[in-house]
């Protein structure tokens, strides 16, 4: 177990470097953050943010494992960093764990600001509780999908110009920033189509909060998603001697 920290730790901490040489990513996301969470409250009071708590987490992981995690192992393998892995002792969900241990500094001022913001709305913490495991998926699902977009590239700088438009169009086009509810009841359940809103409407599930759908619903658009997402990058990221 010792050894596989250790390993996980090591790609973890190459990753970290980027955030140090550059900590002004980092004070971006922040400004980000806390200039959404004063928006919405001045146009929706605490209501708003009691929405906005979810979105951070959920639209947090899922740019963590879409636009960052993603990118990084795509530009890997454009530059043979990744054939490297491949070659040394780790495996393929080490190096993958590692790269989302060592840019999940990004992630983690989106949870600070919901955790902040839902102490001082006088949200019951411990309904957050299921947010980790959605967290959790988010980030995987949201690698999962941008890999195997990127990974079939045959031009490699078209890399950002894929990811950052598949962020804007599931996060800030979807009903996540925005409730579900919003939408016409015919748009709603077709809506859930997209696994970001599907995610949001689970994690309102998870925490108490009124949905619009029934999350059965939400559960099956997310698993489609997640085994069709996985055999799509099981094809192109090969390891070891396949």
């Amino acid at each position: 177990m010792i050894s596989l920290m250790r390993q996980i730790m090591g790609i973890a901490v190459i990753q970290f470097k980027g955030i140090q040489r550059q900590p002004l990513w980092i004070a971006q996301s922040i400004f980000s953050v806390s200039a959404w969470a004063i928006t919405m409250y001045a146009w929706g009071s605490t209501r708003a943010l009691e929405n906005l708590v979810l979105v951070y987490i959920v639209a947090g992981s899922w740019l963590l494992g879409l636009n960052i995690v993603a990118q990084n192992i795509g530009w890997e393998k454009v530059d043979f960093i990744y054939d490297s892995n491949v070659a040394s002792p780790i495996t393929l969900p080490v190096y993958f764990l590692g790269q989302v241990v060592g840019e999940i500094p990004y992630f983690l001022v989106n949870l600070v600001m919901a955790l902040t913001m839902a102490a001082a709305i006088g949200m019951q913490l411990s309904l957050l509780l299921p947010m980790v495991l959605i967290a959790m998926v988010s980030t995987l699902l949201g690698s999962f999908l941008s890999l195997s977009v990127i990974l079939r590239l045959k031009n490699p700088t078209n890399i950002s110009s894929i990811t950052n438009p598949l962020y804007t169009l599931t996060v800030f086009l979807a009903p996540v920033y925005y409730p579900l509810a919003f939408l016409p009841p015919v748009l709603r359940e077709i809506s859930l189509i997209l696994p970001t809103a599907s995610l949001m409407e689970m994690a309102r599930w998870a925490t108490q909060t009124p949905t619009a759908c029934n999350p059965i619903l939400s559960f099956i658009s997310l698993l489609v998603w997640l085994s069709t997402s996985t055999l799509l990058v099981a094809r192109k990221l090969k390891w070891g001697s396949e």
